[in-house]
């Protein structure tokens, strides 16, 4: 059987430990103990009830770090424990408790690991159309901003290192999500046709929505940006999303009148905006193909923008979003 996410997932969510569950357990367990590939999703399913397992003295089973199929769900597990204080000054709780001193010193040195590793892969990425070169890109670009950031409010060293250590792990949590993302979909990209152009949604849009719209937390010097917060827009599945906005709008007759730059719509009560940037990518047997891919994608805050769209038109969709038209009578 294929364990996708979306199963794993509705096994998780159910309280009792069905036949299913036991056995997705067992055989991906199973996987985990001969060291062969699983993915990202099934990682995330197991793993984490790997590292509860005890012993007849009620120790702890199994060292998560010698288990070589779980070496992402430790960083990913690590990374949200202690992502707002990367040196373990704080009390971390996990599904143990209070985690230890000497737990988090192990945890807090693995996170410096995982940095400088991070940091040397991502140097060498800069060029190129996959996903690890869109993470390097982000990377060095906010990188900057950070020094920026720095020089302009006088900020320390110190504090000038742990930003940009957050962001550049920040930036393999975001490269791990996104491969997963893509490994369930199998496919490297989402193309929807739309008044006789190719849409293209691919992980340069997801990286790129979210290392500037998301987790607001850690990035203080993007100051200018707008966050998600609305709990319905699920950061792990945002190219679903798009897919649905781009579809619902595809449905309207209004949308024959795309200016091929952005789609606004109104969403849970709140204005959003996607936009749009001519692309064109050259792809095996086929050629030059050109694409209007998705920049980006965020929630609409800035007064100026309100007031520019607030008297257009709202037609609905079927599909739950209502659109803005422009100039529409």
């Amino acid at each position: 059987m294929i364990y996708t996410r979306e199963y794993l997932e509705s096994l998780r969510i159910n309280k009792e430990e069905t036949l299913e569950f036991k056995q997705a357990v067992h055989n991906i367990g199973n996987k985990v103990f001969a060291n062969e590939k699983i993915t990202l999703a099934q990682e995330q399913f197991v793993c984490g009830l790997i590292e509860r397992l005890r012993d007849e003295n009620n120790k702890i089973a199994y060292d998560i770090q010698d288990l070589k199929s779980c070496q992402n769900y430790r960083f990913r597990n690590r990374y949200l424990l202690y992502f707002n204080d990367l040196n373990g000054y704080k009390p971390v709780i996990d599904f143990n408790g209070e985690i230890s001193k000497n737990r988090k010193l192990k945890d807090v040195t693995f996170l410096e690991e995982e940095y400088q590793k991070w940091s040397r892969i991502i140097l060498t990425k800069k060029n190129g159309y996959k996903t690890i070169n869109y993470i390097a890109q982000e990377t060095h670009q906010q990188v900057k901003d950070i020094e920026l950031h720095c020089q302009n409010l006088m900020i320390g060293a110190n504090r000038k290192e742990y930003l940009k250590k957050s962001l550049t792990l920040h930036g393999k949590y975001i490269f791990l999500l996104v491969n997963e993302f893509f490994q369930e979909l199998g496919e490297n990209q989402i193309i929807i046709e739309l008044n006789n152009k190719k849409i293209l949604i691919d992980s340069f849009s997801y990286v790129h929505i979210l290392f500037r719209h998301f987790a607001e937390g850690i990035k203080e010097h993007q100051l200018s940006k707008s966050y998600h917060f609305d709990q319905n827009i699920g950061f792990k599945t945002i190219p679903n999303l798009l897919l649905k906005a781009v579809l619902g709008f595809k449905s309207i007759a209004e949308s024959e009148d795309f200016d091929n730059q952005n789609i606004n719509f109104i969403y849970n009560q709140k204005e959003y905006a996607i936009w749009f940037k001519q692309f064109t990518k050259y792809e095996k047997d086929k050629g030059k193909i050109d694409y209007l891919r998705v920049q980006t994608f965020y929630p609409i805050e800035q007064q100026k923008e309100l007031e520019k769209i607030k008297n257009w038109m709202k037609v609905e969709s079927e599909t739950g979003f209502t659109y803005r038209i422009k100039n529409a009578t």
